[in-house]
């Protein structure tokens, strides 16, 4: 008895997976966390208040370097001499720091000297349009998302 031949019918290929969106854009928030150096957003909204309104007008929180208990806090001062106020009052900050966060959760305070973005944005010169109606973090959202969208497309090939 003779066997009949088995044809297979030829299908699509099997469809690929969507890429994870999270190892898409880490690379991509990973380097925006460089430029802002910011860690806790929280920690930012609620600086006011963490810091006093003193200590909050001469700098802003940076990141929280380190893992567990003991973390290291980057203050960001506009100048030498607010640096200088700041290291005056590191201790002040870090008790107040700690009452926010939780006992212990940062043991060392260091100062950085760098420029501060003002609230206000600048006025526009000569020859120049409006700036963006959101101020300088919409335009520093928009490059990061366009940064985003274009590593995505070319992850896959620019479909």
């Amino acid at each position: 008895m003779r066997k009949a031949a088995m044809t297979f019918k030829t299908t699509r290929p099997v469809r690929r997976a969507a890429p994870n969106v999270g190892r898409a854009s880490a690379s991509v928030f990973s380097q925006l966390l460089k430029k802002t150096s910011y860690a806790d957003p929280a920690l930012c909204d609620h600086w006011p208040n963490i810091a006093g309104p003193d200590i909050a007008a001469l700098c802003r929180p940076g990141r929280l370097a380190g893992r567990g208990p003991g973390k290291t806090l980057e203050i960001h001062a506009p100048s030498g001499a607010a640096a200088a106020q700041l290291q005056m009052q590191t201790d002040a900050i870090k008790t107040r720091v700690n009452r926010y966060l939780g006992p212990g959760a940062v043991d060392r305070i260091t100062i950085i000297q760098s420029a501060i973005q003002s609230a206000a944005p600048a006025p526009p010169q000569a020859g120049q349009g409006q700036p963006p109606p959101g101020g300088a973090d919409d335009a520093v959202l928009g490059t990061a998302l366009s940064s985003f969208r274009a590593a995505i497309n070319r992850k896959n090939g620019g479909k």
